[in-house]
């Protein structure tokens, strides 16, 4: 008792240094343990998750698909489209042209 009352609240007490290799055996322990507990804490996911995540790939693949077709579908209509375009502004064109030449019906 009587050393106790020597030494003050807080002061340390000096611990030995520790071997390197004792150092990292323990960090190993530790990290092993770590490892092991994380994967106890992992469970199985469950067969509802993973038959909505199966059901969301299927949905996003059909959309997909479903959107190149609308694009290629908008491509070929607009080629369709300015092929009227351009064989109606010739059209006009030619019959301007014809109207220009033609002579006046009342003389």
């Amino acid at each position: 008792m009587s050393c106790l009352s020597f030494r003050s609240y807080y002061a340390y007490s000096k611990i030995e240094k520790e071997d390197p290799k004792d150092m990292q055996h323990r960090r190993a322990h530790f990290l092993i343990y770590k490892s092991l507990k994380k994967s106890d804490s992992l469970s199985q996911p469950t067969w509802l998750k993973v038959k909505t995540s199966k059901l969301k790939i299927e949905i996003g693949g059909k959309l997909n698909k479903m959107r190149k077709s609308i694009l290629l579908i908008f491509s070929s209509t607009k080629v369709v489209a300015f092929k009227q375009f351009i064989y109606r502004l010739r059209h006009l064109l030619k019959s301007r042209h014809a109207m220009v030449t033609l002579p006046p019906k009342f003389t």
